[in-house]
């Protein structure tokens, strides 16, 4: 991955497509089998206020619902494509089993926030992880694993250069990432915060969409909420099309590409989002 002082936005016209639209509405826009990674951070079904109905269905409605979603979603993946799922531990039992009728299971990554949201029962212990479900379509699924490999530090990597080890690609470039990613949630204060209440980091979705969809390819953000994902893939050369409901969380996507559109270097044409009701 990049420096974060060497980042330059790598989009060009029109690969970047946010839709003020429910994208269920719309997948018939979509071919099948044209998307090479759907990443989806769907409401969760915990009854949460997100300024609108997303998050009011819980238990069999929510995971129906779920699951049609799912089902109009899969046939759009390319034959090496591959999906991640945000879902949190009430549902992922079966939300799994699920798409393991359907599809290859590679991971489940446990997202460890570190801090644990605020208001937590004292007749349990306290929640301070999201799941994230790794699926492909087969088993030729795309996975660049050098684009993703962790660096090691310096002294570490002191210790590890005998001679044995020199010129050996992980010592090299790093280590793989475990599937246990201890990345602390977004604070208030926190310079890539903006007004949405389930913001991911920008470093989780960019090592989804570096290890799981090829230069070029495109992904797929059925709830796209701030456009975290849009904004990974714009930096990182990927097409994208994603779809919100809340007018906010739309206007607020359509804001950060902007800002990445005005003060990031590019090394192609400067782009004219595609932003549609």
């Amino acid at each position: 991955m990049e420096a974060a002082g060497e980042l330059r936005a790598r989009w060009a016209p029109g690969d970047i497509t946010l839709r003020h639209a429910d994208f269920l509405q719309h997948l018939h826009e979509l071919e099948d089998g044209s998307v090479d990674l759907i990443l989806a951070d769907p409401p969760y079904g915990l009854g949460k206020d997100y300024g609108n109905d997303s998050d009011k269905r819980s238990g069999e409605d929510f995971l129906g619902w779920t699951y049609g979603w799912l089902e109009a979603a899969i046939p759009k993946l390319a034959p090496r494509g591959s999906l991640y799922l945000f879902c949190t531990w009430q549902y992922a039992p079966e939300l799994f089993v699920f798409l393991k009728q359907r599809m290859l299971m590679i991971n489940e990554i446990i997202w460890d926030r570190r801090v644990p949201s605020m208001g937590g029962s004292t007749r349990r212990f306290s929640s301070v992880h999201d799941n994230i479900g790794f699926f492909a379509v087969s088993k030729d699924y795309y996975f660049d694993l050098d684009a993703v490999r962790v660096p090691y530090d310096a002294a570490t990597k002191k210790a590890r250069s005998r001679r044995i080890f020199e010129g050996s690609k992980w010592l090299e470039l790093g280590y793989n990432p475990k599937d246990l990613w201890s990345i602390s949630r977004l604070h208030r204060q926190d310079p890539e915060r903006v007004d949405h209440p389930t913001q991911k980091p920008l470093h989780i979705i960019e090592r989804m969409v570096l290890a799981s969809c090829p230069p070029g390819g495109l992904v797929l953000d059925p709830f796209m909420g701030s456009g975290t994902t849009a904004v990974a893939c714009a930096l990182h050369g990927r097409r994208f099309v994603g779809y919100e409901l809340n007018a906010h969380y739309h206007a607020l996507a359509n804001q950060r590409l902007q800002r990445l559109s005005d003060h990031v270097p590019h090394s192609s044409h400067v782009p004219s989002l595609a932003s549609a009701g």
